[in-house]
């Protein structure tokens, strides 16, 4: 058993050594393209400003000065011709329109392709961009020999590996009496109390031990676990009412100064309709909350009443449904507002629910996407997309927008009159229906919310 054991750690030992190896070298490869990359962008800039104050347009031969053995210049009118080129003839060569940098330099000003080059026979990367006159101007630098760099972290890389087999030869060592010294103990200890404390014995022997201490490692395990839950519920129930009260303490202050202004007199005859309004409008948005509290409440409630998900629901009319809802605030926003997909699709699940989880996903969008923005909702078989060009979500948020009253921004959220419960909702409901919440988002880009329901999902079910 000793030489078994030290023998499979010596063989995980040179895998590991291996892997160390084809990472080392990857991050060689890597580290080598950034830096080819990186030089080859700073030759383009320099011999941009040369082309410029010496007007070599004209007279593009005289780019031949700034070209070497590792540097090819090649410099393309706008149709794609070559003007110049430093490693071949410019009238023997093809033309470049559909070139990958080349396109994208005309396109977009600058572009950039590693690709293999029959005119150098080698693997070179290319770097182009457009200049003042239309004309491209093209950078390429073969990729330099990663055998070359290999040779220099050879000798490290045989010192890691015989490191690695000499840890793993010693490790087995000591593991391997580690196992044989329990063994030892059962029969020095054997009818002592001590006996039932040893660990890491034989399965011939293990139900000697185990049968006893099963159920007392159990009773710990469940024991630790009530008492986690409880102190997670705790904090759970303290974060939501400090939340809660938080969030509803705002609105009421807000009612609470108006109503005293108009009451006291102090208030203009002119400025009371707009008090009233205000008064309305935080009224609405403690509604709003008390509702979705409501709505949480009830899907946080497994006593509850059960949810019938065995209706047949289509999930393009739902969708529908939420839009024509909405497209009243969208418009307010000059927000484009477009549904697209399969107009087939349709799920076994509960109507009500899917229309709340939808309705929240569309008019968290609208709130967070500026004004002249677009929402999209995408319904595919089995799953349904939200997309929006919104402010986006920074990825240190990503993982806690699903929890109840958290807000990226808090300001920004007032204005926006959400109760910061809608996606906390989702993420409940996607629960109760068994889906899953996938999360795309990039600041100043936008937002994708997918909701994936499980293939189970169309089976009659109540929960």
């Amino acid at each position: 058993m000793k030489d078994r054991l030290r023998y499979s750690l010596i063989y995980m030992g040179v895998i590991a050594a291996l892997f160390a190896v084809f990472f080392t070298v990857r991050v060689f490869e890597g580290e080598m393209t950034d830096q080819l990359k990186s030089q080859l962008r700073e030759n383009l800039r320099l011999i941009e400003v040369a082309y410029t104050n010496e007007a070599l347009g004209d007279e593009p031969q005289k780019l031949s000065r700034y070209a070497s053995k590792d540097l090819r210049i090649t410099l393309i009118d706008p149709k794609g011709g070559i003007l110049y080129d430093s490693d071949a003839e410019a009238v023997k060569m093809e033309n470049h329109n559909d070139r990958e940098e080349v396109i994208d330099a005309f396109e977009k000003g600058v572009g950039e392709d590693l690709r293999y080059s029959s005119t150098l026979q080698a693997k070179v990367f290319y770097f182009a961009k457009r200049l003042g006159d239309g004309k491209v101007l093209r950078l390429g630098m073969r990729q330099a020999n990663l055998q070359q760099v290999f040779s220099k972290t050879i000798p490290y890389l045989i010192v890691l590996l015989a490191a690695i087999v000499t840890a793993s030869i010693l490790i087995a060592i000591g593991l391997s009496r580690a196992f044989i010294s329990p063994l030892q103990k059962l029969v020095d200890q054997l009818g002592t109390p001590e006996w039932m404390s040893i660990e890491n014995v034989y399965k011939e022997i293990a139900p000697l031990v185990n049968t006893i201490r099963k159920q007392d490692l159990e009773l710990q395990l469940t024991i630790e676990q009530l008492s986690n839950e409880k102190q997670k519920i705790s904090h759970l129930k303290n974060e939501f009412t400090a939340n809660a009260s938080h969030e509803l303490k705002t609105p009421l202050t807000s009612i609470s100064g108006y109503a005293e202004l108009i009451e006291s007199g102090l208030a203009k005859p002119e400025d009371v309709k707009v008090f009233a309004g205000k008064i309305h409008k935080e009224a609405l948005r403690l509604q709003s909350i008390a509702n979705d509290i409501i709505t949480l409440s009830r899907l946080d409630n497994p006593e509850g009443e059960p949810f019938d998900l065995s209706e047949k629901v289509n999930l393009w009319n739902v969708a529908h449904s939420c839009i024509e809802d909405l497209c009243l605030n969208a418009n307010k926003k000059s927000i484009q507002l477009s549904l697209d997909g399969d107009t087939s699709a349709e799920i076994l699940g509960n109507s009500k629910l899917l229309y709340e989880m939808i309705f929240n996903l569309v008019d968290n969008a609208i709130r967070y996407t500026e004004q002249g923005g677009k929402v999209v909702v995408l319904v595919k078989p089995n799953a349904v997309v939200v997309k929006d060009t919104g402010i986006g979500i920074p990825e240190e948020c990503q993982s806690r927008v699903f929890e109840r009253f958290y807000r990226v921004d808090k300001s920004r959220s007032k204005e926006t009159g959400g109760t910061g419960l809608g996606l906390a909702i989702v993420k409940h409901i996607a629960e109760v229906l068994h889906a899953a919440v996938h999360l795309n988002s990039t600041v100043g880009f936008g937002t994708e919310i997918r909701i994936d329901f499980s293939p189970f999902l169309n089976t009659n079910k109540v929960l």
